[in-house]
């Protein structure tokens, strides 16, 4: 793994340098296909900010941002938040493989199944009437002919209990 430690507006010291470096290292142990780590340190006035870049095999780059009052509490944030994002692509590359499709194939979309239900009433009815017959038949909804306008129609269950009606037009 190449480590590259930046340090911005101010000159790094040795020992900042080393713990960068000693609680980065750590990463690889949780994804050991790391090709770089760049970790760019920034204090702004009372805030320290502590970027983690990680490019992994495959072009992927996973990022931590975190932000404390000091710099050692923003690194540690920083490396936690990577520790679970490096876990959670490790865990989906396991996915993956189980399945046994490569990480970087497009899934097809899944073709959607109709299954055709003929389930009306043909001869005209009222509204209410297709409504008793929706409750007697125990269904969600009732495709029904209107007995006013002879006009297909839709009668169904609302979440509330009452029923719902839908009437097509232009």
């Amino acid at each position: 793994m190449d480590l590259h430690v930046v340090t911005r507006y101010e000159a790094g010291s040795d020992a900042m340098r080393q713990y960068v470096e000693k609680k980065v290292v750590v990463l690889s142990r949780y994804f050991d296909r790391i090709t770089r780590m760049d970790v760019v340190l920034e204090p702004e006035g009372s805030v320290h900010r502590v970027q983690i870049t990680a490019h992994l095999v495959n072009k992927k780059v996973v990022k931590a941002v975190a932000e404390a009052g000091d710099m050692l509490s923003s690194l540690d944030q920083a490396v936690d938040k990577m520790q679970r994002q490096l876990v959670q692509f490790k865990e989906r590359l396991r996915g993956v493989r189980k399945s046994g499709d490569s990480p970087n194939v497009e899934r097809t979309p899944l073709r959607k199944t109709i299954v055709e239900e003929d389930d009306y009433l043909r001869t005209p009815v009222s509204v209410e009437e297709a409504a008793e017959e929706l409750e007697a038949r125990g269904r969600e909804f009732l495709v029904f002919f209107e007995a006013e306008t002879e006009q297909p129609a839709v009668v169904y269950k609302r979440k509330d209990g009452k029923y719902g009606l839908i009437r097509p037009h232009r």
